[in-house]
């Protein structure tokens, strides 16, 4: 292998253990210290093909081309998070509704569920379950036709007793006349106190509850009302 492509190795190494900010400014260096290593390591009488030092230089761009697409995604990352959180802020203090089971129990009062029954069913069933995933409560809501409708949760278990404070999971349950089951859909409402960030997305804090950001179906009326069961 030739003096110059042990100086282009020894550059990859080294790019592959430093920071974007610096990747420029280093191949910059790199490609002098090439054309420096040709220069003075070459035997005068057997010089390097023109062909292979051109090699050598295509093979150096192309390493600097990617460094380059590398800066570029991560700038439009960058990018991309701060109009997030741009829009995202826009939604405090709003009534929104989004896609999600959870709910939030406060001082024995339940906020509401939202579901839609795909097709007539003959059987509905809401099931409430706590943070660990026991279910603490199971309400035979009856028959209901198709469209959309409201669950309110009383706050009691199986045996009549308040639940502690906190957050839970509400899955509607429906069956047809056939006997096909299936989990409808379900959304839930409030107003946004704030926004956090985790893994890169970020949430919209209702309550004690976080909604994804993308999670989003509308910003609602709140004097806006449709049909409730309670259970």
């Amino acid at each position: 292998m030739s003096t110059v492509s042990n100086v282009l190795n020894s550059y990859s190494s080294d790019t592959s253990t430093t920071t974007t900010d610096s990747s420029t400014e280093l191949g910059k260096e790199a490609f002098l210290q090439l054309l420096l290593t040709q220069l003075t390591y070459q035997d005068p009488l057997d010089p390097m093909d023109d062909q292979d030092f051109v090699a050598e230089l295509a093979q150096f761009s192309s390493l600097e081309q990617l460094t380059n697409i590398n800066t570029g995604i991560e700038e439009l990352n960058d990018t991309v998070l701060q109009e997030q959180l741009f829009d995202a802020v826009q939604f405090i203090g709003k009534e929104i509704k989004a896609s999600g089971e959870t709910i939030q129990l406060e001082d024995g009062e339940a906020s509401t569920i939202y579901y839609t029954v795909a097709s007539d069913a003959e059987e509905v069933v809401a099931n409430v379950l706590d943070e660990d995933g026991n279910v603490v409560r199971t309400v035979d809501i009856g028959s209901q036709t198709a469209g959309e409708y409201e669950f309110v949760w009383d706050g009691k278990d199986e045996d009549g007793n308040v639940m502690d404070d906190g957050v839970y999971t509400v899955t509607i349950l429906t069956q047809d006349a056939d006997g096909n089951a299936s989990v409808a859909d379900t959304q839930i409402q409030g107003t946004v106190t704030g926004v956090e960030s985790s893994d890169g997305t970020y949430y919209l804090r209702v309550g004690d509850v976080l909604v994804a950001f993308t999670n989003i179906t509308e910003v609602v009326d709140s004097d806006s009302s449709s049909s409730t069961d309670e259970g």
